[in-house]
């Protein structure tokens, strides 16, 4: 029997897509282009699944959700909320509880997403759970194009790639690669670096046998060989991993294989570059002119305009200044090819942009013109490395938005339609799009505030900029606004940390141990807490066993929640040395340095560790000739 689906959204070009895409399918597709009517289909009719848009006239999308699910006849049945707002699992399980929906599928999406959903909706949850992720044939296109996937999706994992006898992983962590590993020799540091001629093959072997005898790693033998600065061998491992992953868009074919997961080896040598930036540098880098050309070939028609959706459209992609002017350009009014016929001395560099741009999915395609989007938000703001001024910035503005109604978020009065929401939406969500912030040093607690800030401000402008949706909020601001997140306590947390910061400096260990649990206990995710409040309760009693593998569990914690931290890998370390455990130590010294080339403390201590194993074989020598002597 042909499964019956029923589309609800009022966008006609999406309502087509999807019907053209299903019936394609074999399915039996009716659409509705109001809420009202597909409620009245779906309570009448018999359906096997329905897909309904968040924000639908006359009746919303959950509201939709929440009826079906009070009528026997619908209670069962699979919804599927079609939205661009949900991307995290937390917003979207939380999503799936309040409204009763089944499935999310996140715009904008491909053929391979709504394939995907269909197996997750008729398949049983037995075989979807089970199932071991495919291993697929790698083309010309899929380096980049999976990137751009697993970032949409904020998926974390391992994508695993081969070509020939190389073999690459691949680390993502909410949608951002994060590190490489990579079984090519040639891609080695030391190999690397002989090449970029930093210094000789000589020196290089010397540096790999050190290595190999004393167990350390080969960057901080490269330090003590006055080879490297550790400003250098930072910068140089960053270098390193990054151009192991970039160097797959060269691959043309082989396999790639995706695996999910929540936990895998931590790395604080990470890859500071979006997605966006990366699919940009690898495209300019390894695309061939057959590669451009076969790729925006089928797209020569289309006209291009900047992406609707901030989240995709303010992705930090570090253009030049004419790519710059290209993103600019594209405002609904010219096609693919009539830009390129504007630029024909550049057109190949012009090619790479636009490649990027639209994998990246800053860019949108549409088969007719829009005037209408040569509207366009500029302006930049600068985003400086984290520290306190940061820190506090973020908090200040934190406390602000999420402690406000949709109006005063945005920064507009009661009667603004919906062309001032837009404005300000795309001000504000150009600021704190998280993108702007990878690289800047934050905590994952920091990082979740600017997430939470981002989906306010998205969810605000959805409210606003529909006119029924903005009339009920009013009405709902009569009784107050609804809040979910207890902003009291989070500037008392940050108050209580600031507070065991301070008392850490005059060296009082034991109060300042206080204040920093306090603050741990009011928000339990913030790694910094974490790293101060152990380092305060180690300090009150260093010779205790108790204190000692308390800070020690807390330290490894923290270490888990931002290994990028070099004060947790310092204290980590100190605290190793109390109980003895010297090689642990010498460890986290070195990735303190790693952390951060200017930890001046974990540098003098690996040369002290450095000299006093420089004496040891001199002692040993002597204990052989005695005991040669004795026998």
């Amino acid at each position: 029997m042909t499964k019956k689906i029923l589309i609800i959204d009022d966008d006609r070009d999406l309502r087509d897509f999807l019907q053209q895409a299903f019936s394609a399918a074999g399915f039996q597709v009716e659409i509705a282009d109001r809420g009202a009517i597909g409620l009245r289909m779906l309570l009448t009719e018999d359906f096997q699944l329905v897909l309904i848009d968040l924000n639908m006239p006359e009746i919303s999308g959950p509201n939709i959700c929440r009826a079906l699910r009070k009528h026997d006849n619908t209670r069962d049945l699979p919804v599927v909320m079609v939205t661009a707002i949900f991307h995290s699992p937390e917003q979207i399980a939380a999503a799936k509880e309040d409204y009763g929906a089944d499935d999310f599928l996140l715009k904008p999406f491909t053929g391979e997403d709504l394939q995907s959903l269909l197996e997750r909706v008729f398949t049983s949850g037995e075989t979807a759970k089970d199932a071991t992720p495919k291993v697929k044939p790698l083309s010309d296109y899929t380096v980049p194009l999976q990137l751009q996937q697993l970032y949409r999706e904020k998926a974390t994992g391992l994508l695993h790639l081969t070509h020939g006898e190389a073999k690459k992983i691949i680390y993502i962590k909410d949608g951002y690669p994060i590190f490489t590993r990579s079984n090519v020799l040639s891609e080695c540091l030391g190999r690397m670096l002989v090449k970029e001629g930093v210094f000789t093959q000589v020196d290089c072997d010397e540096s790999v046998e050190r290595s190999k005898e004393s167990g350390r790693l080969q960057g901080t033998v490269l330090i003590e060989m006055g080879l490297m600065t550790p400003q250098e061998v930072q910068a140089a491992l960053v270098r390193q991993v990054t151009e192991k992953l970039l160097s797959t868009f060269a691959w043309k074919s082989g396999t790639y294989q995706f695996v999910p997961g929540k936990d895998f080896k931590k790395t604080v040598t990470r890859i500071k570059l979006t997605p966006a930036a990366l699919i940009m540098q690898g495209i300019n880098r390894y695309w061939s002119p057959k590669q451009l050309d076969d790729f925006l070939y089928p797209f020569s028609e289309d006209y291009l305009k900047k992406a609707t959706n901030p989240l995709y459209r303010f992705q930090d992609i570090e253009l030049n200044k004419r790519g710059e002017a290209i993103f600019n350009g594209c405002v609904g009014i010219k096609t693919l090819d009539s830009i390129l016929q504007q630029h024909p001395l550049a057109r190949r560099e012009v090619q790479k942009v636009l490649a990027a741009l639209m994998i990246s999915e800053m860019l949108e395609r549409s088969a007719t013109p829009d005037p209408l989007a040569a509207e366009d938000i500029s302006g930049d703001a600068e985003i400086e490395i984290i520290d306190e001024k940061l820190r506090r910035k973020i908090l200040d503005d934190y406390q602000r938005i999420m402690n406000s109604d949709y109006f005063e978020t945005l920064g507009i009065d009661r009667q603004s339609g919906s062309a001032e929401a837009r404005k300000a939406y795309y001000r504000l969500a150009k600021e704190y799009h998280p993108d702007r912030f990878l690289g800047s040093g934050l905590s994952n607690e920091m990082s979740n505030k600017i997430n939470e800030m981002f989906q306010y401000i998205t969810q605000a402008y959805t409210v606003l900029s529909d006119a029924d949706s903005r009339t009920d909020y009013l009405d709902e601001l009569v009784n107050g606004p609804k809040k979910s997140i207890d902003i009291n306590q989070v500037i008392e947390a940050e108050t209580s940390y600031q507070e065991g910061r301070a008392l850490l400096k005059v060296r009082r260990f034991s109060a300042a141990a206080k204040s920093l649990q306090r603050a741990i206990e009011l928000s339990p995710g913030e790694s910094e807490y974490m790293t101060f409040f152990a380092w305060a309760l180690f300090k009150s009693d260093p010779e205790k066993p108790d204190i000692q593998n308390q800070a020690l569990e807390v330290l490894l914690a923290s270490r888990e929640t931002n290994p990028g931290f070099d004060l947790t890998h310092l204290y980590l370390a100190q605290v190793y040395q109390s109980l003895g455990k010297e090689r642990q130590a010498e460890k986290s010294f070195e990735m303190a340095v790693q952390a951060n080339p200017d930890c001046t403390e974990a540098l003098r201590e690996l040369r002290l560790i450095n000299l006093r194993r420089e004496q040891e074989p001199q002692s040993k020598g002597l204990f052989k000739k005695f005991m040669k002597k004795k026998g």
